[in-house]
């Protein structure tokens, strides 16, 4: 049922995006100079649009799995004590011998 509510939801949102991009496919130049509109002193290459919005949709991803990445160190580093901690555990408890069953032959009923 997840599968189906999911590509029901994928699928549309994907072919929207798809005819958004081929619709605006029209080249333009990105102007970073907010004092002068008809002679920027800094503008970008005349690019189709719909590479901006990816370029700018993919800086947003990176930049939010980065911060995540980052935000996530201390748990990081509380995993790898704890998995070192484990493994030494372990090891002390393979060297340690096993404790014996008492044979229930040899004790005495009352």
């Amino acid at each position: 049922m997840k599968k189906i509510l999911r590509w029901l939801i994928v699928f549309p949102v994907g072919a929207i995006l798809v005819l958004f991009l081929i619709a605006n496919r029209t080249p333009i130049a990105l102007s970073l100079d907010p004092l002068s509109t008809t002679a920027p002193a800094i503008a970008t290459p005349a690019l189709p649009l719909w590479f901006w919005l990816m370029l700018a949709l993919l800086t947003g991803f990176l930049l939010g799995a980065a911060g995540m990445w980052v935000s996530d160190r201390e748990l990081r580093i509380r995993a790898k004590a704890d998995r070192l901690e484990l493994r030494e555990m372990k090891k002390a408890a393979a060297a340690k011998p096993a404790p014996t069953q008492p044979d229930d032959s040899t004790m005495a009923t009352p």
